[in-house]
């Protein structure tokens, strides 16, 4: 008696499996797994690297407008200690706080020493996410986290955190768009889930399309006698040799075999008992990949709003529309260096408090621009102030506009502009001239 087995495919269904996969993925438990996954891609990684080179700014503590002598010098020892951070540096701390792009928030602890009889920053050293077994809020504010030992390829062994819990009072807690809804913030990644999931799983399928474009599929022929014994004798020789049959050719197909032998009878009109030859199509399935591929990762670039990157790439874009995508970054940039300076004023806050010193004029995080000085704009804007008589110049004017131009603290700014002023003097003296001629010869 035959016994047939039924084999049967489970083809995906992305509508609905993307749609389970969201929330599996995206959950409290999995989602910091699932963005440092994202950050592998190719136009993901590029988007976050590309953001952190822009957002990564050198930043400084300024005074506040009202800030008495004392506290003024616990600002600069608050700027030098900064400085002097060890093992992170000033920049190694803005780019442990960009992790909020990536995973929507950041976690570091910072430590305090006694300097030149101010207590001051001493490290701040970053937590990694993978690492918080739970968030602690008590009131939206963060009360305390508990640590589990870090869970890696045993590379890198980090031995300053294992199973504990610390303090909220001595984390810095930088959560990127944090509502009611999301306590532990919003990562750019988030809105980019669905295109990324989307265009893997193309891009998967693109490459078993590939592979069985290079391989083909094989029709192989042969007379029904053979396979009436295949299923009826497996142990005749008809079935044997089927059997070989198919082995050879799966291993062709496999590219571990160049040959198959197949046996040259012929039937009495000609035509070949046995017959091997790849199915060259199996109908019209034609399917723009790489058009959904593209499509996908614009619209992931534009979701992290770095789609500038792609201006040129497509033979299209404008001068125009460059500076008007460049604008928005700039905005997003600077949005997210007001969002780290309002966070920042919780370990100013206590080290003021630490120094004795009252809490109600702190200084500032201060970033440097992100674009340059426009000379042009900025020079007519106060030449038509000026023309317009809406404005009268004056030493704190000036100094302003020397700290815009970069010559604040030049020593030989002074003669640079004594200079300035004789040569406008000249060149107007010589316009005078100039015009009691022409009136002359008029």
């Amino acid at each position: 008696m035959v016994n047939f087995t039924n084999q049967q495919s489970s083809p995906i269904h992305l509508e609905n499996t993307i749609s389970s996969l969201m929330r599996e993925e995206l959950n409290s438990a999995n989602r910091f797994n699932t963005f440092r996954e994202m950050s592998y891609d190719p136009i993901i990684g590029a988007s976050l690297l590309f953001l952190n080179a822009v957002t990564n700014r050198p930043f400084k503590l300024e005074y506040h407008k009202d800030a008495t002598s004392q506290e003024k010098k616990l600002t600069d020892k608050l700027n030098e200690s900064l400085e002097q951070l060890e093992p992170y540096s000033k920049r190694d701390v803005v780019n442990n706080l960009l992790t909020m792009l990536t995973y929507g928030c950041s976690l570091n602890e910072f430590v305090y020493k006694r300097q030149d009889r101010f207590l001051v920053f001493d490290n701040i050293s970053p937590i990694h996410l993978n690492t918080v077994r739970k968030f602690n809020f008590k009131k939206g504010k963060l009360e305390s986290v508990e640590l589990v030992k870090p869970d890696n390829d045993s590379l890198v062994n980090d031995t300053s955190y294992g199973d504990k819990k610390i303090s909220g009072e001595k984390l810095l807690f930088v959560a990127l768009n944090k509502t009611q809804d999301a306590p532990l913030g919003q990562s750019l990644l988030t809105p980019v889930w669905q295109s990324w999931k989307v265009k893997t799983v193309t891009e998967e399928y693109q490459l078993i399309g590939t592979a069985k474009q290079f391989g083909n599929i094989l029709s192989i022929s042969v007379p029904s006698s053979y396979i009436n014994s295949w299923l009826t004798d497996p142990a005749s020789e008809e079935a044997a040799y089927l059997d070989h049959l198919q082995e050879s050719a799966a291993l062709l197909h496999a590219g571990k075999s160049s040959h198959i032998i197949v046996p040259s009878d012929v039937f009495e009109g000609g035509q070949r008992q046995f017959e091997v030859g790849p199915i060259s199509k199996l109908g019209n399935t034609d399917y723009e990949v790489n058009t959904t591929i593209e499509r996908l990762s614009n619209q992931m670039l534009l979701a992290l709003q770095t789609s500038l990157l792609q201006l040129g790439n497509t033979g299209s874009g404008s001068f125009a529309l460059s500076e008007s995508k460049t604008n928005l970054l700039t905005m997003v940039v600077r949005a997210i260096h007001d969002q780290i300076s309002d966070a920042f004023r919780k370990p100013l806050k206590t080290a003021f408090e630490l120094n004795k010193l009252p809490t109600t004029r702190l200084p500032k995080l201060v970033f440097e621009d992100v674009e340059p000085t426009d000379y042009e704009t900025v020079s007519k804007y106060w030449q038509r102030l000026a023309q317009g008589g809406l404005i009268t110049p004056d030493d704190n004017l000036e100094k302003f506009l020397r700290e815009i131009g970069g010559f604040d603290g030049d020593p030989d700014y002074k003669d640079l502009m004594d200079g300035a002023r004789k040569g406008a003097q000249l060149m107007e003296g010589s316009t005078d001239v100039d015009n009691e001629r022409i009136e002359k010869e008029g």
